[in-house]
């Protein structure tokens, strides 16, 4: 049984640092492109946000329904900042990793500030249940009309599990920035370090093709030398993307998002 324990583990880090968030997080460092789940990436681009969204999102990890995930999040503008909550599960009946996250974004003009709770459960058949709080930290500049940097640190102090206190939640820092060619065309990259595992860069555009309608998402991460890439169709407030990642060993992730907006708030 010990042999089949700690395998799960590993797994498990997808819900404590989501892999979710290389699709759904790509319009984080941008003014025009953020929408629900942009704040898993960068809490502080809640501080931006002029309008509530929310939306679902799933995948099947390399086709395995043992290794799917679900995440939920709903974001909501309050005077000069935003609100985020989220809700994520990873897994199975016998081992699964479950979250749920409260976050704040605070518009201070050039700079935005964000901050994230997080309450991390895990359950493992034959061991029972266990919690972890874990909190997040997040800033953002607005270099130019253009350009936007950030920081992101998760669990800067990782938090044990109540019952198996040498598991702990692992910290991940985050330098990222995003560069709006056009009204058309979104870049961004982001540096990311996972305590114990090596720097991995994620880079990733977005192209519009029919404006306000239809859209292209394509990137890649070096920690696996995984692409993706997704298509976006949007109608009105409603929202859907088909996204798929490779990865050259275990093979492809298909993902769907559907997303959801409220009334764009007139200019002040």
């Amino acid at each position: 049984m010990p042999f089949y324990f700690i395998p799960c583990l590993a797994v498990g880090q997808s819900v404590r640092y989501s892999p979710g968030t290389l699709y759904t997080g790509l319009g984080a460092y941008s003014q025009q492109f953020t929408q629900s789940f942009s704040f898993l990436a960068n809490q502080a681009a809640l501080g931006d946000i002029s309008r509530w969204s929310a939306g679902v999102y799933a995948e099947q990890k390399y086709g395995l329904k043992e290794l799917s995930l679900y995440m939920a999040t709903v974001a909501i503008p309050v005077n000069r900042g935003g609100i985020g909550m989220a809700m994520q599960y990873a897994g199975f009946s016998d081992f699964n990793e479950s979250q749920l996250a409260l976050a704040y974004g605070k518009d201070l003009g050039r700079v935005s500030l964000g901050i994230q709770c997080n309450y991390n459960m895990m359950q493992v058949a034959g061991y029972g249940n266990d919690a972890a709080i874990g909190f997040e930290v997040a800033s953002q500049w607005q270099v130019s009309s253009s350009l936007v940097t950030g920081f992101h640190l998760v669990n800067p102090v990782g938090g044990h599990f109540r019952n198996h206190w040498r598991e702990k939640l692992a910290a991940v820092v985050q330098f990222g920035a995003g560069y709006e060619v056009s009204k058309q065309l979104f870049i961004s990259t982001e540096i990311t370090k996972e305590e114990d595992r090596p720097v991995s860069v994620q880079a990733g555009l977005q192209y519009v093709v029919v404006p306000d309608r239809l859209f292209i998402r394509t990137g890649i991460t070096t920690a696996t030398t995984s692409p993706y890439a997704g298509l976006g169709w949007q109608w009105k407030n409603c929202r859907a993307d088909v996204c798929v990642r490779y990865h050259p060993q275990l093979g492809l992730t298909p993902g769907l998002l559907l997303l959801f907006y409220g009334k764009q708030k007139a200019a002040q």
